[in-house]
């Protein structure tokens, strides 16, 4: 018989329009590319639906946080790629997705956060590059970038921004800024850590804000 959830786990945040136009120093961007990235906003249920994959990343981190480690055993690997993970958990995350509409193979800019719980935003992507070669824009830019999210989460409530550095070389450009390895047990990141160092990705970060 499946598993069901116990519980429905979920949050609420309230960015401005302004807010959520505020991530990117656009002027400097558009020097950088060459032209204008035309950044595109997607939210919760139009991620879910249309990049369910990457919905899916924090959803699994906050299932992590609850606990739910025996749904994730039971759903996860049939349903990482699927819009209905999110229901089978019982976890219900508001998220936003920047993405640039240069139409390449890959998105030069992009950038993806969910409000994990009541404390903390999670940074699910980041994607910063100038060109196809994935040559990276100015450190100034990431710099600006992240502080804007620090100034974000702060006024959505949040204590903590966190997120997975894709691998250790990542991981380290994100503690070069000020985060620190995260294995907060409260969190379940001290689990997560382990399977992280093993495998080499997906290593937890945090900040405090």
């Amino acid at each position: 018989m499946p598993l069901k959830p116990m519980r429905i786990y979920s949050e609420q945040w309230s960015p401005s329009e302004e807010q959520i136009n505020s991530l990117f120093p656009i002027d400097d961007i558009i020097s950088e590319v060459g032209k204008d990235p035309g950044i595109k906003v997607f939210t919760d249920d139009e991620i879910r639906l249309k990049f369910p994959a990457q919905y899916n990343i924090s959803v699994q981190a906050r299932a992590y946080n609850q606990s739910l480690v025996e749904l994730l055993h039971e759903y996860y690997e049939d349903y990482r790629y699927k819009p209905e993970l999110a229901e089978l958990l019982g976890v219900q995350l508001p998220q936003i997705m920047w993405v640039d509409t240069l139409g390449l193979e890959e998105n030069l800019i992009s950038l993806h956060i969910t409000k994990l719980n009541k404390q903390e935003v999670f940074i699910n992507d980041i994607i910063l590059v100038k060109n196809i070669e994935f040559d990276s824009l100015s450190d100034g830019i990431l710099d600006e970038v992240l502080n804007n999210l620090r100034r974000f989460a702060k006024d959505q409530g949040a204590k903590y921004l966190s997120g997975y550095a894709a691998n250790k070389s990542t991981l380290e450009l994100f503690k070069a800024k000020g985060f620190k390895e995260d294995k907060r047990e409260g969190m379940g990141n001290d689990y997560l850590w382990g399977i992280a160092v093993v495998m080499g990705e997906q290593l937890p970060f945090y900040a405090e804000l």
